[in-house]
């Protein structure tokens, strides 16, 4: 029953937790993206914006050269996320031994997905002529898997 807290966790970081803040260039406006949706106030009013409509504008050509290829990036981390969920979920009351490790190589992919999407929109050091990125969601989640990576199991010493 203990493993189910795992899930519960992707679940949470699937569908709330703000994987990065970010400050639009020119000072026009502000925003946090989750891994399936962004929430942004700009001069323009505020937005908020499924992953699945970025998708539609890359599609449409309203979205190009950074922007569409930071999205691409972004998409393809919250695919591998879901991946990651649905295996989370499907065999979290399983006798697998490989399963938070297989749990973690799902995170750390998605998260470095993540990350180069922030890359490509923002540059190397999250900030360039496209505003400031502070990646903080996805910096917290890594950090937890380096914990894992320590104490493999957590969930031994709730049982």
């Amino acid at each position: 029953m203990v493993r189910f807290f795992l899930p519960f966790l992707l679940l949470l970081v699937f569908f709330i937790l703000p994987l990065h803040v970010y400050v639009i260039g020119g000072d026009t406006g502000i925003g946090i993206q989750g891994a399936v949706y962004r929430y942004q106030v700009t001069v323009y009013g505020n937005s908020l914006i499924p992953v699945t409509q970025d998708i539609v504008y890359v599609v449409n050509g309203i979205y190009t050269g950074k922007t569409a290829l930071s999205v691409i990036f972004w998409a393809t981390g919250t695919i591998c996320l879901t991946v990651t969920t649905w295996y989370g979920l499907v065999y979290a009351d399983s006798t697998r031994t490989d399963f938070t490790r297989k749990i973690s190589v799902g995170l750390a992919g998605s998260c470095i997905l993540f990350l180069m999407s922030c890359i490509a929109q923002y540059g190397l050091l999250f900030h360039g002529p496209a505003g400031t990125s502070i990646p903080f969601g996805i910096v917290i989640i890594l950090g937890w898997l380096g914990i894992l990576r320590i104490y493999p199991d957590p969930f031994s010493a709730l049982q």
